[in-house]
């Protein structure tokens, strides 16, 4: 009896470790600046803690070398079949210090241009299969994939249109983009700038709330990288990313802004950051953004500042432990 009775204790803690696993899919440019890499690295420790499932990968630049630049971080956590989608035709091209370095340096399995689903398709396929109100989208490039998503029709894998499947399996997104204050830096900034049509259209028209964390000095005070210039992890795909970005840079670290949004996907905002849930994020023409205290958008909520007491540097420590095995 003592015995089935811990049999049946110990299926359903394993349940429960399953149900709270939170479903990402991450959408990324993987480019022009390395911290995707750290991001990406770093959701991969959550799945590897059991805190996070990684449903797909979407590639926002029309960089021929990112999908196979997220295809090797992929393949280096064990798990080389993760879906990768990407933008198609009508997007945004970056340069990249490091994306076509990863892809001769390291193994991985996605070509140049071929065997690249869609990224529309993939999203659309990827959540008619989920429950409702199951995944968490967290968005560190440009809003090209989202604002596609949103405009895509039925089709053989969900008679709903893009929005209502959105609406219907969709849990809310984390988006990494913009500054905040915006008075730090009035230009365009970021992944609202390349493609600021997508970005005004995603932000207007998203029918989940919107998590927005920026850059910035909020994300500039979160120094991490320095933990892939250790000898132990020399010579791995973040490494080698790291080091080709800040080649020149007189410096070891980066900014987190993006692994600030994959925390806040799978475990929120508590214990380092606050939560601003007046007013809304207004996105100009030209890309700029400026968050308004009114009137109120139920949708946007903003993360942009510490919790009291929190220094960033520990956050920083913090997230280096979390990009690595």
């Amino acid at each position: 009896m003592k015995r089935t009775i811990f049999i049946g204790l110990t299926i359903l803690v394993c349940h429960l470790a399953i149900a709270q696993k939170v479903k990402i899919i991450f959408d990324t440019d993987m480019d022009s600046d390395v911290d995707d890499v750290g991001a990406l690295a770093m959701l991969h420790n959550f799945a590897n803690r059991g805190e996070a499932q990684i449903l797909a990968v979407m590639v926002s630049s029309l960089n021929p070398w990112s999908p196979g630049a997220v295809d090797v971080i992929n393949t280096f956590y064990g798990r080389p079949d993760i879906p990768i989608g990407a933008v198609q035709r009508f997007g945004v091209y970056h340069k990249s210090r490091y994306a076509r370095s990863l892809c001769e340096a390291f193994k991985h399995n996605t070509k140049l241009d071929e065997d690249v689903p869609d990224a529309t398709m993939l999203y659309r396929k990827i959540l008619a299969a989920q429950g409702d109100t199951s995944v968490v989208i967290v968005t560190v490039g440009d809003l090209t994939n989202l604002s596609n998503l949103l405009r895509s029709g039925p089709d053989q894998l969900s008679e709903l249109k893009g929005i209502d499947l959105v609406k219907k399996k969709v849990k809310h997104i984390v988006c990494m983009g913009g500054r905040y204050p915006a008075d730090v830096d009035p230009n365009p900034w970021g992944n609202f700038k390349p493609d600021p049509r997508s970005t005004r259209h995603v932000v207007a028209e998203w029918p989940t709330r919107i998590y927005f964390t920026g850059g910035g000095p909020f994300a500039d005070s979160v120094q991490t990288g320095r933990i892939f210039f250790q000898e132990k992890y020399k010579d791995t795909p973040m490494a080698h990313a790291y080091k080709l970005f800040l080649k020149g840079w007189n410096r070891n670290w980066h900014h987190s802004a993006d692994l600030i949004a994959v925390y806040v996907a799978v475990r929120g905002y508590l214990p380092y950051f606050k939560l601003e849930g007046r007013g809304y994020n207004h996105i100009f023409e030209d890309g700029t953004n400026l968050w308004r205290l009114a009137p109120r958008d139920e949708r946007h909520y903003l993360i942009s500042e510490f919790a009291e007491g929190i220094d960033p540097k520990s956050i920083g420590v913090k997230f280096d432990s979390l990009m690595v095995l």
